[in-house]
């Protein structure tokens, strides 16, 4: 077992020497080896002079008392890191704390580490009155060096006078190679449901997954277990139904301009989307329905005169056609599927209406992704189609399916204005509707997430707009800094605790979902990306076609603790 010794001698931080008591003999401090693999330390060195133990004080059995003015120079306990050099460590403090000073009536206390790469750390920083009992804690990250060490510091505390009092001392340690108990993963049959966790929380959990893998009878056994809404990653977009396929026959369709027009007679792909929808009715599942409205998988000749056969681009008179037809046809499939097949009950309860209409360069005179990678910008000069995607969605919606409006890159403050401007020309319009904002949430470990220009500012920037906001596509990527398992644990925790904070409620507009974007880190889109080429990325919370847990799981289930 790997021991850690609280020391009580020489420390030097930045050519600063603390000399600290000396001892009568170092002793093993009492080290608890947890079942998570974590280690909790529950008390303080042994030292005869400076240090007593189990002793009785206020009432209370147990208390440590430390006499500073028996120690040798500044600071009077500190605890040896030195076997865990070069591990990330989520360090979790806590104790009750009694300061007694016979000269003043308060002291700066501060318990911290001498990580110098971290900007020394402090887990506890506050002042407190002579005699008085408080409960200090204090919890981060540190990526530690070598001979690292954990301590009170002393540094303005006037020794001779004063007496530290301690009790219910705890500090955890928790990260990859802690411990030496050989700590057995479970997979995703074998935790705490997700949905279960959160069903008092948020109105659904949410994942998403290809239909290779929602035809497996093993994922969807966990799909089921842990979510309420699942999200194919493309058997609802453009390309799909189509097939891949121009139109060769054609039907009239009658246009709200009153004019008609040549449409495509079917969507063969409808019997994939079909598949899908017979998967979550025989699991009791919802769906999102992901996208009616996207430049991308769209096919060019949808845009073009008879359907590709053409020279030019349709004006936008048939290219409204074209987008009311397309979207009453596909809202209307689902809607007879459910008729036939779920007694009319809603399946998809939930519609991107557009996806990624934002430009990623707004100015002040344009917000809308340029012809450079857009179709629709190229057949239209404004955010029309935009506003006539929700026009007849509503119009060919059932009431009570949510419309919302899906993007990435929500936490840039320019992009946001972006947004904010073509979620007030939706509302615009009279014969519109626009339930919430999808936040794709493709963040990186550094994005920032609370604060001024932060994704919770995001959430609070659409909450502002009268809409509900969906986290849609929730991934964490790493990039090119080596994979740590306990900092992607906090950032899913934190993600977790955001979203809780702003959740919805009976009367105020919130978050309320998360879809989780994947599976495992097996099938993540991420490193299909160029970007990451070199750096495999681990962004969800299982790994492998085992479906193993990973410690980002757990963070997700521990952030329900924030509201308690």
């Amino acid at each position: 077992m790997k021991k850690l010794i609280l020391m009580l001698s020489a420390l030097t931080v930045l050519g600063l020497t603390f000399a600290l008591a000396g001892c009568s003999g170092k002793a093993e401090p009492k080290v608890i080896e947890n079942d998570d693999g974590s280690i909790s330390i529950t008390r303080v060195d042994e030292d005869g002079k400076a240090v007593s133990f189990n002793k009785k004080a206020d009432g209370f059995e147990n208390v440590t008392i430390v006499k500073l003015g028996q120690t040798s120079k500044t600071n009077p306990i500190s605890i040896s890191l030195a076997d865990y050099s070069d591990k990330d460590i989520l360090m979790e403090f806590s104790c009750d704390m009694k300061v007694e000073d016979t000269s003043k009536n308060e002291n700066e206390i501060i318990w911290m580490v001498n990580e110098v790469d971290e900007n020394f750390p402090q887990f506890y920083r506050e002042y407190l009155k002579s005699g008085e009992w408080t409960k200090v804690s204090g919890r981060e990250i540190i990526h530690l060096g070598q001979n690292r060490q954990f301590y009170l510091s002393g540094a303005g505390l006037s020794k001779e006078n004063i007496t530290v009092y301690l009790k219910n001392f705890r500090l955890k340690l928790s990260g990859e190679g802690i411990g030496s108990k050989e700590v057995v993963t479970k997979n995703w049959l074998e935790v705490p449901s997700i949905k279960e966790t959160y069903k008092n929380l948020f109105d659904y959990f949410g994942l998403a997954l290809t239909k290779e893998e929602y035809d497996s009878s093993r994922v969807r056994d966990g799909v089921k277990y842990h979510a309420d809404y699942v999200t194919m990653g493309n058997e609802f977009k453009p390309d799909f139904l189509f097939n891949w396929q121009q139109p060769t026959k054609f039907e009239d369709f009658t246009a709200e301009n009153g004019k008609t027009y040549k449409m495509p007679y079917w969507l063969p792909g409808f019997n994939r989307m079909d598949e899908c929808l017979k998967h979550s009715k025989e699991l009791g599942l919802k769906m999102r329905g992901h996208v009616l409205l996207w430049h991308a998988q769209t096919p060019w000749w949808f845009f073009v005169e008879d359907y590709g056969e053409g020279d030019y681009y349709v004006d936008t008179d048939e290219m409204n056609a074209r987008l009311e037809w397309y979207i009453k046809t596909v809202l209307e499939h689902v809607a007879e599927w459910e008729k036939k097949n779920n007694n009319g009950e809603h399946i998809v309860e939930i519609w991107d209406v557009v996806n990624e209409v934002c430009s990623d360069n707004v100015t002040d005179s344009n917000w809308i992704r340029g012809e450079e990678s857009s179709e629709w910008t190229k057949v239209y000069e404004d955010d029309s189609y935009i506003v006539n995607a929700f026009r007849y969605a509503n119009k060919y919606a059932p009431a009570d399916v949510e419309l919302v409006y899906n993007d990435y890159g929500c936490t840039s403050p320019r992009k946001r204005k972006g947004m904010l401007k073509i979620i007030d020309a939706i509302q615009a319009a009279p014969d519109a509707r626009i339930d919430a904002m999808g936040m794709q949430s493709h963040i990186g470990m550094d994005t920032k997430l609370t604060g001024p220009d932060s994704f919770e500012a995001a959430i609070q920037d659409f909450i502002a707009k009268g809409l509900n906001v969906q986290i849609t596509e929730l991934d964490i990527g790493h990039g090119d800094k080596p994979y740590s398992s306990i900092r992607m644990k906090a950032k899913y925790k934190e993600v977790f605790e955001v979203a809780l904070r702003n959740r919805k409620t009976d009367n105020h507009k919130g978050v309320e979902g998360v879809t989780i974007w994947g599976l495992n880190d097996e099938g993540t889109w991420l490193n299909a990306l160029k970007e990451y080429e070199g750096h495999t990325q681990k962004p969800l919370l299982f790994e492998t076609k085992e479906f193993l847990v990973k410690p980002a799981f757990y963070g997700v289930l521990e952030a329900v603790e924030s509201i308690n």
